[in-house]
């Protein structure tokens, strides 16, 4: 699995993470025991030092402090009892470990089509298009996850590492159809595993307006609302 009894993990709530929420709280615990089916016993974590009694059904982020470092995955609440005078929590992983580093933006996995291009520095320093719309030259992308500080998108060009691009995409908040014309950087491109003409990149946006980023962080949370219903059969 990746984690140990005895490891160290903070909790935070999923809906204050996509929310970026600067006032969110951490709630400090520990694995007791590792249970079939990606399932957690741990202890009833503790905040301000007193014991809180998460509630069932709620969904976290946790990050665990493993030997192999920082590793984090989404978990949601199952269980909750108490052996003896120790207070337990039931939790199941939903989905795999991933080694990450600290980050500011939660990341959602998805599926969007978009489309990118390489601008130069004069676009760039102006904030504004170099030519005229139906001039310019894109190619597909598709967006695999995405923050309110950036994205992993799949190419069929890999392009260099620090080159600035532009990013057009669109994504349905409500049943409204926002779309996105933002600057951007490369951060790292690799091949996809199995293939030599398909890219794996990730990107860091720039120049975003605070409405532009709370519009994605909108999107994401109203996304992640909409597939926690459908879970439980509410839609």
């Amino acid at each position: 699995m990746g984690v140990s009894i005895g490891n160290k993990i903070e909790l935070v709530q999923l809906q204050q993470v996509i929310q970026n929420d600067s006032n969110k709280k951490v709630y400090v615990s520990r694995i007791y025991d590792i249970l079939p089916d990606n399932m957690l016993q741990i202890a009833m974590p503790i905040y301000e030092g007193r014991i809180v009694p998460l509630e069932i059904d709620e969904k976290y982020t946790a990050c665990f402090y493993t030997e192999s470092g920082l590793m984090q995955c989404n978990v949601v609440v199952t269980a909750r009892y108490k052996k003896g005078n120790l207070f337990f929590l039931e939790v199941q992983l939903l989905g795999d470990l991933a080694k990450v580093q600290r980050r500011e933006f939660y990341r959602y996995n998805c599926m969007l089509d978009g489309k990118i291009r390489i601008v130069s520095d004069e676009e760039y320093d102006a904030g504004k298009n170099e030519v005229e719309n139906d001039k310019l030259v894109w190619d597909l992308i598709r967006i695999i996850d995405i923050s309110g500080g950036g994205a992993k998108i799949i190419t069929k060009k890999l392009i260099e590492k620090n080159e600035v691009v532009k990013v057009l995409f669109t994504v349905d908040i409500l049943g409204e159809l926002v779309t996105f014309d933002l600057f951007a950087r490369i951060l790292a491109g690799v091949a996809v595993q199995g293939r030599n003409d398909v890219y794996e990149q990730r990107l860091e946006f720039m120049k975003i307006e605070q409405e532009e980023r709370d519009k994605i962080i909108k999107f994401i949370f109203e996304s992640e609302r909409m597939n926690r219903a459908k879970r439980v059969g509410l839609k």
